[in-house]
């Protein structure tokens, strides 16, 4: 197995397993977030009163299985969605993308895990601070169909002059914010 980084971002918290709406919801943000960074959703796995296993399915099936339990407004425990290559042999470990929400261990929580070559260049914007004039300018924006590019903008910024103006701070030649838009 090759081994490659990956960066992973979790979210603890209550997950209301009964509002299927929410799951619904969570689905459809996570099939479109995938879409924008141009992979496919292509395996999933859901867990649910009637669903005992969560081994992961094609997305056809699965989703049959996802608007079944939402319809009988089944308690959801889990939802899985991948984006796999073709050629995948372990999905623990080969996957594009991998994007869960899950309340079955004993911290809920979402996780979305990504190769970092994809973090980095299709999630993150640069931007640069001209010192003399002390306006911003885009370098590299970012392409989500959820957000405009501005929005990414304006909150970096927003980081940087909150570094120089309240925090006091010497801006250095480079500064970076981990703060992505998933």
């Amino acid at each position: 197995m090759v081994e490659r980084l990956t960066t992973s971002i979790v979210l603890y918290g209550e997950i209301g397993s009964l509002n299927s709406n929410k799951w619904l919801y969570f689905y459809n943000y996570v099939l479109n977030f995938i879409k924008s960074i141009n992979l496919s959703s292509n395996y999933m796995a859901v867990s649910s009163e009637s669903i005992k296993s969560s081994k992961i399915s094609p997305i056809r099936r699965g989703e049959k299985n996802l608007l079944s339990a939402i319809e009988n407004k089944e308690e959801i425990s889990s939802l899985s969605i991948y984006s796999l290559p073709d050629n995948f042999e372990t999905a623990a470990y080969d996957y594009n993308a991998y994007i869960c929400r899950t309340n079955r261990l004993k911290y809920s929580h979402i996780i979305i895990t990504l190769p970092i070559e994809i973090y980095i260049y299709k999630l993150t914007i640069k931007i640069e601070l001209n010192k003399e004039t002390r306006i911003f300018s885009e370098l590299e924006p970012i392409n989500n169909p959820n957000h405009s590019s501005q929005f990414y903008f304006d909150r970096a910024a927003q980081r940087m002059v909150r570094c120089l103006v309240k925090e006091s701070t010497v801006f250095p030649e480079k500064m970076t914010f981990e703060s992505p838009g998933v």
